[in-house]
């Protein structure tokens, strides 16, 4: 058919009239003509437009074919090769479709946006991968294509018609290959679509085209086709109008509207979204999402960052030539906030960590001759310094650490660098290929460098970029071809300098090596080993090759730091950490003399040597450097400690034997008992542990000699071993009877060998020296037991002292605590003998308390106190003396008590936890019994642990439902949308008892369906109403929790039909019409109900201007006029002030109802000048004069301009004021300050003009310091304080202003001392280093003094006042400067110096604030106090913002007030927020103690909330605002953010106000206004910071999960809040402080008066008639001693008397 029977026939069909304009287009928008006709194929859809740029009225689909090209058989099994690595391919599937989008912007003239948003949040639908990308994107021909699989770009057609057909072109080369052609082989979208997920949406918008073609490929679909044996491929493309989103249906795509909503504007786009995400790639992109924008930001850093790579703190970006910016973003289910990353800000990619720990580069070029094909290559340098090597490591890769206890294999090399990874990493087309690496090249390899740079070559990393000429595999994976090429032998490699080829060809390898060895000198940080001592063999190193030879040296410099032999060092990540001497250094190799190395290895022994005895070789790189001498003694003195120093003895029965004791023969010796103590006084039983485990075990050795004639013989010798109760234990010794000399020794001793020294060191010892001589008689006192039997032997006598048997009858005895034995007829009838009475043995075991049963509240411990008895009931102390107590419960162990010495004790069971019963109380058994006294009967007790007292029990409960209760895990059928009301709760203890509420206990009740819980509902046991979902299928689960009791209910929504067998009718809507009664019927099968309804105005729709202004006119830039609107039924008179420019406005009304718009009438304004009113000053004055200071200003002329741009004249010259004052104004305006002149004036509104002027410095004429010094008292002691004149001072050269005037003067300052009145016979002070003068450097104008001081025991007269003179020496300046002159007091004793000291300070301040006043007399000082104080009077009657809550425990003890009272804030809308924000503890009651919040807790019965500050911590110090870290700004903070506790002034107790407000606010921070504190949060998150709860000036909270809006996060009223008080206002305090002023100096004025007077009335006293009299006899009186002393020969007239004393 030809064209025009085709228009004929159009014509026909769709009845078109010939006169009626119209195209034909195929869906790419071309228009067809005779020749496009002809090269239509069958089957192709057209348009029938209006115009070729007419918008689609509906959807149009057009029915595609996309048959898989025949590549697909061919080149089908490229990815089973070469993709199997075992890597997560996951990145590289989405690399594939960024590859799509970098080529379809890279003709783009701006920016180059491409976006991938992973949506993994079910309320807009199920999961979902988009790529967004604003390129040239595709026609319909062109989606087609993109849909047959395998179409590369070298075989795809672009355009319907074969005229406009493009041919692929070749891009031209680009450094580093970043030509952006990387969508290749027709392949990899697909394949990564569907490796996704199951289906894909392509949405595309042309550049130039008004329609968007959509094309959906699913893998279900392909079944249903496949399943219906329809032709599988096959297709729709939707072509539609931009933003049309009406064929989306489906739910699970919702958020599909928001994305095709976004298309409105665009000029071009192409968006792929994958749908049916697979689960594990959607959990892998969420929980590892900083892993994949990782790895991408790896695939593109040269596309991202520009040839360069990332440079850090580079001044500009290569990459702002790209202008590529590619943004990943993750949205997941509320309350988790969305994470959004800019590729470009990813800083550990692996080429950011290479490129920026790289010291140096060696780039260059290879040619392959059989392409043509060029490989650029970069390497790069990672140094190593001092102790690590810099070569960075992969993030996220595991890493095993080195065996730091296994030292001996080293030789003293670091671990190699690179370990055995690839140097090379390869680009294709500028994205990286992540299968393929290359390990070396000939000429880079460490086989043929130099063996001493062996070690570099693991310290390499590199890039290699190629273009298309060399072959990647169709997923970009792996390279097919490249290594193969590079080392074929005709490959040429050239280096690249400055971008430029060498003209050297041959000699890269020569070069490199060069570079390389310049690497490690210049950027290896080493070790220099000195004093070579000779080389060894180390038989120990486990390898032979590494045996010998091993050089050893004395010392070594490293960092800066020498080590050398016999210095104490520590060790660094060894295990254990060593601390110890140094014995040598080695090296592995042969040397001779001084060497640079970058390992090497240090031999140390083992501090205290006496402890391990051991030598350690370790690498140098494990010595610490920061370890100070002082801690390294410090820690070998604590291991020193630990040694065993001296014995302890310790004679149990109390029968010591001194030094040289002399006892009779048999006299019992011990027992003995011996502890082992260190330096710490500690009891030891073994050596302390070198390592792990125990340490040897030590025993004593008793050894006693007797010294006679014949020698030394042992008499006795026993070996103790330790006991845990009594250490070292030698029994009694009764054998010592042979008489002479005896010596005890009592030696420690290794248990293993019995050899009484350790690592060279003796055991400590102890020796007792004795004499056993003959027995004689003694008499003692018996010491006996109760109940133990014991004997007295009676002796009878004759006259004469012989024995002889006893009398008849017996004796008679009588016993208390003295034993009287009475015989009658003897000579002496009675004999008395004390007796020393003693508990006796164990009898009974006595348990407190006695009551049976014990109670005990379940959930406590039990305590029982025992005691020991013997028969007469007395506490007895015995060795071996354990109580055990046993419980029936198997779950509480064995508690014993030690009595042995007390012979009493106290059991504490661990809490007894019993599962009560009914609330009953439970039984159990107790008991008592001590196993090492078998005889001694066991005691039972009974235990009765009745129900605790605590929370045991939560009940909830509807009290609108016949009191509902609620079980734990209660499902609950509730009307959809309705709110499950009127819930409460109770508590019940153990017994079942129901617990009172207090605020206490309510605060501890949480729930989880709303963070807004009232204080007060909850002790009233009323919990928040929970509204139930909307939706019937959607259950919510919900929970109360107090503690461990958490019950849980899921209302699940009903239909309301199935509730209430009803019919809810909604939405009737009366559109029109009289207000008024109406009539409504219902039908429903046949029942019938009518019902009426009263109809009133409805919600306001509509403004509607009633009057408005008559004549619209504003001549003074400032109008005001009324409009009457009339918004539905309301009336509103309304009056617009405005501040605009001159022209035609006009003023439109609107309405707001609910935060909804309502459209209203406008009103058209014209705007003229006003010829009279100013606007602008116009001053004109010399624009180059300087202005020095204390100059005189320019001459200025001021010209008033007014709105029309002329002058005027009509007004006073008064009206014109000039002000000054000292700062830089904000904004372009003055201060407030300065406007203080207007106060009270008619006129409103004021121009000015603003003239910035920079004073600068007069003629230098003297040196000064920068603040004036007090006045030096110093004494010549020892402390160095006192004898310091002046401290930190800097000296500048000024002008007569005191402005720094001498920047470019440089020269000396010479330092002295002088007289302060002139008399140079007076003996001066001297500087430290017995010298009268010094001179300092004088460096731009300024000195700096650090410190200034006499020296100790200085010359000087006592109470003298000196001069310390500072004469500036400046030789090219041709005035003399006046010096600087500091007086100072010089005292010989410290005591005169502090008093004086004291003095001059208070003289010094007392000075300052006189020299600032103007008050000359007493009187008027009276009166100007009394001027400021009526002032203060006035402020405090001023009203002023103030707390609304009433304060009653202020003046208690220990109490510092209410929250609300504590602190103000001098901000309306900063009190406001805060006030609101934390309003639950305003009224709380701050106690300094926890014993005054009980007080006051009790006295409220419970009604008060306090705090107790001695239970508060907060962590010291003041943490940065989030958006600074490390002192750094991370972003321009909006709204100006501070914290909300800085905003608090504590007029009292600082210190525990910060505590109360850190604890109470937090870190919770102020900010301007809401879009602000939104944009500040998001801000903060990006930079991986939490964000706290931000309250904005405004009243809105965003809290710290980032939730805003809703009633709970918007401040009530200020007039409904307890508020902060505002603080008094600064002229307050300047007030008080000046009142204070001058009433010292009023006092100041009074003393001086009454000591001028007193010393006035001394002078007279002295210049009185009897004064001159006794003045005169004492002169002579003087004369006639010294006539006396002439006489005698001992007046000298003059000259200087020596005594000489001489010792013999």
């Amino acid at each position: 058919v030809e064209f025009s029977m085709f228009i004929f026939i159009f014509l026909q069909e769709f009845r078109i009239s010939p006169h009626e304009a119209f195209v034909v287009a195929t869906t790419d928008r071309t228009t067809l003509d005779f020749d496009k006709f002809k090269e239509l194929q069958d089957g192709s859809t057209l348009y029938l437009l209006q115009n070729e740029h007419q918008a689609l009225p509906v959807a149009a689909e057009e029915h595609i074919t996309f048959t898989p090209h025949y590549d697909t058989l061919i080149r089908g099994g490229m990815y089973e090769y070469y993709a199997s690595q075992g890597q997560a391919p996951l990145s590289y599937t989405l690399a594939e479709l960024i590859d799509n989008a970098l080529s379809a912007t890279a003709k783009n003239k701006g920016r180059r946006m491409i976006e991938i948003r992973v949506l993994n949040d079910k309320t807009v639908g199920k999961p979902a991968v988009i790529v967004l990308d604003n390129g040239c994107g595709m026609t319909s021909k062109q989606l087609n294509n993109w849909a047959v699989y395998r179409l590369s770009k070298f075989t795809k057609e672009s355009s319907t018609f074969a005229s406009d057909k493009e041919g692929y072109v070749r891009p031209d080369h680009v450094p580093r290959s970043l030509n952006s052609d990387i969508s290749y082989f027709g392949v990899g979208g697909k394949q990564a679509v569907f490796y996704i997920g199951d289906s894909a949406r392509m949405i595309s918008k042309p550049v130039g085209s008004p329609d968007v073609h959509e094309l959906v490929l699913s893998k279900e679909e392909f079944e249903r086709k496949e399943k219906n044996k329809e032709d599988i491929f096959s297709g729709v493309i939707l072509n539609r109008k931009p933003g049309d989103s009406s064929h989306i249906k489906n739910n699970d795509e919702h958020f599909l509207q928001a994305l095709i909503a976004e298309e409105r504007g665009k000029e071009s786009f192409t968006a792929v979204v994958i749908t049916g995400v697979q689960p594990e790639h959607i959990t892998f992109l969420t929980e590892r999402f900083n892993v994949v924008t990782r790895e991408l930001a790896h695939i593109y850093h040269y596309y991202i960052h520009g040839v360069n790579g990332n440079v850090r703190n580079k001044s500009s970006s290569d990459s702002d030539d790209l202008k590529i910016d590619i943004h990943v973003t993750l949205r997941e289910k509320p309350p988790k906030c969305p994470r959004a990353i800019h590729l470009r800000e990813v800083e550990d990619d692996m080429q950011t960590l290479y490129i920026n720990a790289a010291a140096d580069t060696f780039e260059f070029r290879a040619s392959t001759a059989a392409d043509n094909g060029t490989v650029e290559g970069i390497i790069r340098y990672h140094p190593f310094l001092y102790d690590k090597e810099t070569y960075p490591k992969r993030p996220g890769a595991s890493y095993k650490a080195p065996d730091n206890d296994d030292d001996d294999n080293e030789s003293g090399f670091t671990d190699q660098a690179r370990k055995r990874m690839p140097i090379f990493e390869c680009f294709w087309n500028g994205r990286l290929i992540p299968y393929t690496a290359v390990s070396e090249f000939d000429w880079c390899s460490p086989s043929k460098g130099a063996k001493e740079l062996a070690e570099c070559y693991s310290r390499l990393s590199g890039v290699l970029f190629t273009d298309d000429r060399f072959q990647v595999t169709t997923n970009k994976l792996t390279f097919t071809d490249l290594e193969m090429k590079l080392k074929n032998k005709d490959t040429i490699y050239t280096t690249v300098v400055n971008g430029q080829k060498s003209s050297k060809r041959a000699n890269i390898q020569n070069e490199f090596s060069l570079w390389l060895q310049n690497c490690h000198e210049k950027f290896d940080k080493q070790v220099k080993f000195l004093g070579y001592q000779g080389t060894i063999t180390r038989p120990e190193v486990p390898s032979k090759k590494m045996q010998h030879p091993w050089a050893m040296f004395s010392s070594i410099e490293w960092d800066g730091k020498t080590y050398k032999t016999g210095q104490r060092v520590k060790s660094l990540r060894t295990n254990p950490v060593l601390y110890g001497t140094i014995v040598k250094f080695l090296l592995y190799g042969s040397y001779d003399g001084d060497v640079f190395a970058t390992g090497g290895q240090v031999e140390v022994i083992r501090e205290p040597k006496a402890l391990y005895d051991m030598t350690k070789i370790i690498p140098i790189s494990k010595i610490d450097k920061t370890a100070t001498d002082e801690a390294i003694k410090k820690n070998i003195d604590n291991d020193f400690a630990k040694l065993p120093e001296w014995l302890k003895v310790v004679w149990p029965k109390g029968n010591e034997w001194p030094q040289n004791a002399i006892c009779p023969a048999g006299t019992p010796l011990g027992p003995i008992n011996v502890e082992i103590l260190n330096k710490r006084g500690e009891s030891i039983s073994s050596m302390p542990s070198a390592g792990q485990g125990k340490g040897p075990v030590l025993s004593m050795q008793l050894t006693i000699v007797l010294h006679d004639s014949k020698g030394d013989k042992v008499v006795s010798k026993f070996i103790a071993q330790h006991s845990p109760k009594w250490g070292f234990e030698f029994k009694k010794n009764e054998s010592l009877t042979q008489l002479g000399k005896y010596t005890l020794f009592l030696n420690t001793v290794m248990k293993d060998t019995n050899e009484p020294v350790f690592g060279g060191k003796k055991l400590p010892n102890f020796t007792l020296k004795f004499t056993v001589k003959g027995k004689e008689k003694q008499s003692s006192d018996p010491s006996v037991r109760v109940g133990v039997p014991f004997n007295i032997p009676l002796q009878f006598k004759d006259l004469y002292g012989n024995l002889t048997a006893p009398p008849k009858p017996p004796p008679v005895l009588e016993c208390n605590y003295d034993l009287k034995v009475t015989l009658s007829g003897l000579k002496t009838e009675t004999q008395t003998v004390k007796i020393i009475l003693h508990p006796g043995t164990p009898h009974s075991l006595h348990v407190m308390p006695e009551e049976d049963p014990v109670k005990v509240e379940n959930g406590n411990p039990v305590a029982f106190n025992v005691e020991i008895h013997d028969e007469c009931g007395n506490i007895t102390a015995h060795p071996r003396q354990i109580v055990r107590c046993s419980l029936t419960l198997e779950e509480l162990p064995l508690v014993t008590v030690d009595c042995s010495n007390t012979g009493a004790g106290q059991l504490m069971t661990k809490p007894i936890n019993l599962k009560i019963i009914d609330g009953q109380p439970q039984t159990r058994k107790v008991q008592f019994e001590m196993p090492s006294q078998r005889h001694i009967a066991s005691i039972t007790r009974e235990l009765k642990v009745i129900p605790s007292t605590r929370v045991a029990l939560m009940q909830v409960y509807s009290a609108g439902d016949d009191n509902l209760v609620l079980r734990n895990n209660d499902k609950i059928d509730w009307v959809a949308g309705g709110v499950l009301e009127n819930l409460f709760y109770r508590l019940y203890d153990e017994a079942g008892s129901e617990v009172t509420i207090s605020a206490e206990i309510a605060s501890k009740i949480k729930v989880n369906w709303t963070g807004d819980i009232d204080l007060e509902d909850l002790i009233h046991r009323r919990l928040p109403d929970i509204e139930v979902p909307t939706q019937v299928q959607d259950e919510r689960f919900f929970q109360v929790s107090y503690h461990d009791q958490t019950p849980s209910i899921t209302p699940k929504p009903l239909s309301d039909i199935n509730r209430y067998s009803s019919v809810v009718v909604t939405g009737i809507r009366f559109n029109s019409g009289p207000l008024g009664l109406r009539e409504m019927c219902f039908k429903y099968s046949t029942y019938v109900e009518h019902i009426k309804i009263e109809v009133t105005a409805g919600i306001p729709a509509q403004l509607k201007l009633i009057s408005g202004p008559e004549q619209v006119k504003n001549v003074k830039n400032l109008f005001s006029h009324s409009c009457v609107v009339h918004c539905c039924f309301i009336f509103t008179l309304l009056t617009i002030e405005a501040h605009v420019s001159m022209g035609c406005y006009k003023l439109q009304f609107t309405g707001f109802f609910n935060k909804k718009p309502i459209p209203g009438p406008s009103v058209n304004l014209t705007i003229i000048p006003d010829r009279n009113k100013p606007v602008r000053l116009s001053v004109e004055y010399d624009s180059n004069v300087r202005f020095p200071a204390g100059g005189i200003f320019p001459v200025f002329s001021v010209t008033v301009v007014s709105e029309e741009e002329s002058p005027i004249t009509t007004f006073s010259p008064t009206a014109v004021s000039m002000r000054l004052w000292n700062g830089v104004s904000s904004g372009g305006t003055p201060p407030p300050t300065v406007g203080d002149w207007l106060t009270g004036r008619e006129t409103v509104i004021y121009v000015y003009f603003l003239i910035p002027v920079n004073v600068v410095a007069n003629q230098p004429v003297k040196l000064g310091p920068d603040s004036q010094p007090r006045t030096p008292v110093v004494s010549n002691s020892k402390d160095i304080t006192s004898r310091t004149l002046v401290e930190k001072m800097t000296l500048r050269i000024m002008d007569s202003h005191g402005n720094p005037a001498g920047q470019d003067l440089n020269g000396r300052v010479a330092v002295s001392i002088k007289c302060t009145n002139g008399d140079k016979n007076k003996s001066l002070p001297l500087f430290e280093g017995k010298i009268h003068s010094f001179r300092l450097d004088l460096v731009d104008g300024k000195a700096y003094i650090t410190r200034l001081a006499i020296i100790e025991n200085s010359p000087g007269e006592n109470g003298s006042i000196y001069t310390l003179l500072f004469q500036p020496e400046v030789p090219k300046f041709p005035t003399p400067l006046n010096p600087f002159e500091l007086e100072f007091h010089f005292y010989n004793d410290a005591d005169n110096q502090a008093k004086i000291s004291q003095l001059t300070k208070q003289k010094d301040e007392l000075t300052v604030a006189i020299a600032m006043m103007l008050v000359v007399n007493y009187q008027a000082i009276d009166t100007l106090i009394n001027k400021k104080s009526a002032e203060v009077d006035k402020i405090l009657k001023m009203p002023r913002r103030s707390c609304s809550i009433r304060e009653n425990f202020m003046l208690q003890p220990d109490v510092l007030g209410m929250v609300g009272h504590l602190a103000f804030v001098e901000d309306d809308t900063a009190a406001w927020v805060i006030s609101w924000h934390i309003r639950g503890d305003m009224d709380c009651i701050i106690t300094k103690t926890k014993e005054a919040a009980e007080r006051i807790y009790r006295e409220t019965q419970g009604k008060q909330q306090v705090m107790a500050l001695d239970s508060v911590f907060v962590p010291p110090g003041d943490r940065p605002l989030p958006h600074i870290r490390y002192g750094r700004t991370l972003f321009d903070p909006p709204g100006n953010p501070v914290y909300a506790r800085e905003l608090l002034i504590c007029p009292n107790d600082q210190e525990c106000c910060d505590i109360v407000f850190k604890n109470i606010l937090g870190d919770t921070i102020v900010i301007d206004d809401l879009q602000s504190a939104n944009n500040y949060r998001r801000a903060v998150v990006q930079n991986k910071s939490p964000c706290p709860t931000i309250l904005t000036r405004q009243g809105d909270r965003v809290s710290g999960k980032g939730k805003f809006g809703g009633a709970q996060n918007k401040a009530p009223p200020m007039q409904t809040l307890p508020l902060f008080g505002a603080p008094f206002p600064p002229i307050y305090h300047t007030l008080r402080n000046d009142i204070e002023l001058l009433q010292q100096y009023q006092l100041a004025v009074k003393k001086r008066e009454e000591a001028e007077k007193e010393r006035s009335d001394h002078i007279q006293k002295l210049k009185s008639p009897e004064m001159e009299r006794k003045n005169q006899e004492m002169e002579e009186k003087k004369k006639l001693l010294e006539d006396i002393e002439r006489q005698l020969g001992m007046f000298v007239d003059h000259g200087v008397s020596f005594l000489l004393f001489v010792f013999l």
